[in-house]
């Protein structure tokens, strides 16, 4: 989750690059929802208090959304189906089918979703459509800032939270849509260094975003396991890295088990902790459940094996890190990009550079040891 500063022109698309292309970044952040004013609070809601329940899809969307987060996909996705069946034209069954594994497919669902939910749209405002729609938008924004698509993100988030604020007037306490307008205000932010430099007045909103996040991790109904999740990531963009670990505590907390993305998250937190025997743990338990399972997993399986190399590597375990990088990059040439996500942080690409950079070190290492005299 990076921008390179003062490049802002060179990650524009052709017809937006150079002056132009800056004003016309400029006049979007200008006119975004976040210089209105709306949505900019958090609300007062009592302790326990949750986000009414969705009166067409509750008990199915709430099943599915367990299983999902539990990493039970393909039950997961066989109610969403069984959904998408019943109610075809209606987005929430695709919103939910987002847990596609393919990326083409995670973009055709949300695309159907904002599709189908922008025609119910035209003939009457129903909160829920509003809230599946911005969510939807929030979702593909939040990949477009993750491709360095910058000016698709802005759009699509400023969309989102356009939907948020009809859905909220509607129905004040639909407090799942906190998640959207936190990760917004985050994200948004901290996403915007390089146009700070020079738009300096852009506020900045990570603190708001935060405690969204939080809101819509105790008061959600059906966000709070991705508000949880949401709100690790941010804690370790941020530096808070103590508290993203407590986060994801008690996150899995809520689950009673933990899955695939809880081990991830805690190793990551581990290596920033330089909690080293810990995080190769993790990192091997990790790697153990992805090669029971019947997915596809090249690409996660590589990143496993680089941490836990990272891992040894600092416990001085060279000789032992080395023969584990030269096996992984092997593997690295397994990888089917088009069957496989990328990850949270890094790219497929630049885990296997970094691969690539530990052997050229290691490899040094140990020709200088073979050539020292006695």
């Amino acid at each position: 989750m990076r921008i390179l500063l003062l490049k802002v022109s060179g990650n524009l698309p052709p017809p937006v690059r150079g002056l132009g292309g800056l004003v016309f970044i400029l006049c979007m952040l200008i006119t975004s929802p976040v210089f209105c004013g709306v949505t900019d609070m958090v609300p007062d809601a009592a302790p326990g208090a949750l986000s009414p329940r969705d009166p067409q899809f509750d008990a199915p969307v709430s099943r599915g959304i367990l299983l999902a987060f539990t990493d039970q996909h393909e039950q997961s996705l066989r109610i969403f189906n069984r959904l998408l069946q019943a109610h075809p034209k209606h987005p929430a069954p695709n919103f939910f089918k987002r847990t596609n594994r393919f990326e083409k497919e995670l973009e055709q669902n949300i695309q159907e979703a904002i599709e189908k939910g922008k025609r119910i749209l035209r003939q009457k405002e129903d909160p829920w459509v509003c809230f599946y729609v911005g969510a939807a938008y929030g979702y593909r924004a939040l990949q477009g800032f993750r491709r360095h698509d910058w000016i698709g993100a802005y759009l699509d988030a400023g969309r989102g939270v356009d939907n948020f604020k009809i859905a909220l007037e509607k129905e004040p306490h639909l407090y799942d849509a906190y998640l959207g307008l936190g990760s917004y205000h985050y994200w948004r932010t901290a996403k915007s260094e390089a146009l700070r430099l020079i738009a300096f007045w852009i506020p900045d909103k990570r603190e708001l975003g935060l405690q969204q996040l939080e809101f819509a991790f105790e008061h959600g109904r059906y966000a709070t396991h991705e508000a949880g999740y949401n709100l690790v990531v941010a804690y370790y963009d941020s530096g808070r890295y103590q508290k993203a670990i407590e986060t994801l505590d008690r996150t899995i907390s809520r689950k009673k088990t933990p899955g695939l993305t809880d081990l991830y998250y805690r190793g990551r937190l581990l290596i920033k902790l330089e909690r080293w025997r810990d995080a190769e743990s993790v990192f091997q338990e990790l790697l153990k459940s992805l090669q029971t399972r019947d997915i596809p997993s090249v690409g996660y399986r590589v990143e496993c094996r680089y941490w836990i190399a990272v891992a040894l590597v600092a416990q001085n375990k060279k000789a032992e890190a080395l023969e584990l990088v030269r096996s992984t990059l092997k593997l690295g040439e397994q990888r089917n990009r088009k069957r496989e996500l990328e990850g949270p942080f890094e790219s497929f690409r630049e885990i296997n550079l970094k691969l690539f950079g530990i052997r050229h070190r290691l490899t040094q290492d140990e020709t200088e040891l073979r050539d020292d005299p006695p």
